[in-house]
This record gives C-alpha cells, structure tokens and sequence, in this order.
C-alpha cells in the first residue's frame, strides 16, 4: 500500500484516517521516516514507516462490504462460554480490526443482548462487553461511512438493517 499524504487508511485501534504528512524523524535514537496520520475526534497518530506498513490497510471495498453485509445477517452462534473466554476472542478480534472481525462482534454482541433481554426481560450484558461491542460498531461505522460516503447516523441504520434482515 501506497502512504501518499491524502491515502485513506484504516489503522485497527482507531478507526479511518487519512495520511496527512511524512518526514524524517529521530525515533528511539535512529533517523526514520515517519507517516502522520489523522484520525477522527482530531486525534493523529505518527507511526514509523516500517510500523505503518504493517498497521495500515485500504479501507474496506463496495466487496468487502457485501461480506460485512453477509457476516452481519449470520445467526451466528451464541456460546455459553464464561464471559472472560468470550472477552479474549473478541479482545483479539478486534485488535486485528478486520472488517468481518468487528461486524462478528457487533453481530454477537447484538444478538446476546436481545437473548439476555428475551430471557431476563432487560439487557445484561456487561459493561466490559457493551464497551467492546461499542467500540467494534465505531470502527466498523467509520469504515462503513467512508465507503458509502454516508454521515455516522447512516452507517448506523445501514448496520442496524443489516443485523435485522430487512435491508
């Protein structure tokens, strides 16, 4: 991938930025070539240019988000294991901050929520968990917003439909 100042990229912790400056910089005591990054909420990130290459990736396609799409209608399946397992997979899934990944993750989350509130009358999930969900569905959104060229509330009803079936 080409880290041209301008490039749309997805960086996995924190969602898409756009590369907005290269230089020359001291890093750790060595001269590198760094890639600026900005991101949304006008957090930048500044990444060595060996770092960024492994980090960075092109946002999510019309393609891939057809598969998103497809994950995100999945009945998927509810484990019954301890939340601490779950907890792990899901950390490590979204560590990746592949776009299937997190749709899995909001798509799961969703549906245990609806389970838990089926069953207890309310939701249960806990609060570690709704945050994990949460910041799954804002990477994917951001993602979902580029590509549909769409505002953050679009994105939303877009996943929300996906998850329902209805669109």
């Amino acid at each position: 991938m080409r880290l041209a100042v301008g490039t749309v990229v997805a960086y996995p912790p924190h969602g898409v930025g756009r590369v907005a400056g290269r230089e020359r910089k001291v890093v750790l005591g060595v001269e590198q070539e760094t890639v600026a990054i900005d991101l949304a909420d006008g957090l930048c990130v500044t990444l060595p240019l060996t770092r960024a290459r492994e980090l960075l990736r092109p946002p999510v396609d019309e393609a891939g988000l057809r598969q998103v799409r497809d994950t995100l209608r999945e009945e998927g399946t509810l484990t019954d294991d301890l939340w601490s397992k779950r907890l792990k997979q899901a950390q490590e899934k979204l560590r990746t901050g592949d776009p299937l990944e997190l749709a899995a993750i909001v798509r799961d989350g969703v549906r245990r929520d609806q389970a838990l509130a089926a069953n207890g009358g309310r939701s249960k999930l806990s609060v570690s968990e709704r945050a994990l969900c949460v910041k799954a569905r804002e990477l994917l959104t951001s993602e979902i917003r580029i590509v549909r060229g769409v505002d953050q509330a679009e994105a939303d009803a877009w996943i929300d439909a996906q998850i329902a079936g209805t669109s």
